[in-house]
């Protein structure tokens, strides 16, 4: 059984409502139906995201929070994560082919 309809009404950006409209016209659906799969599709992402922190603080609660010296380490090791991936892409962009007369 199809679950009942409720009325929401919601004042979005002109740009975001020419979006939706002109996305209903290329799948031939209405407007309520592209919203409708967007927001569920937020909705999902949120109440996964407030799961997730809910465990880490249940976590927490149960073995105690990370000390300031192990949360530098963890930003130590994100920071040398992130330099690494850096330098990765750099190297790839440098094997990448370019159009002719370009510099």
């Amino acid at each position: 059984m199809a679950e009942k309809k409720s009325v929401l009404n919601v004042t979005v950006a002109e740009s975001l409502a020419e979006a939706v409209r002109q996305l209903a016209a290329i799948r031939g659906t209405t407007i309520s139906s592209i919203v409708e799969a967007a927001l569920a599709e937020q909705i999902k992402w949120h109440r996964i995201r407030e799961d997730g922190l809910a465990a880490a603080e249940e976590e927490y609660a149960e073995t105690g929070y990370p000390t300031p010296e192990e949360r530098a380490a963890a930003r130590a090791r994100v920071e040398e994560e992130r330099r690494i991936m850096a330098e990765a892409r750099a190297a790839m962009d440098a094997q990448l082919p370019r159009p002719a007369g370009a510099a």
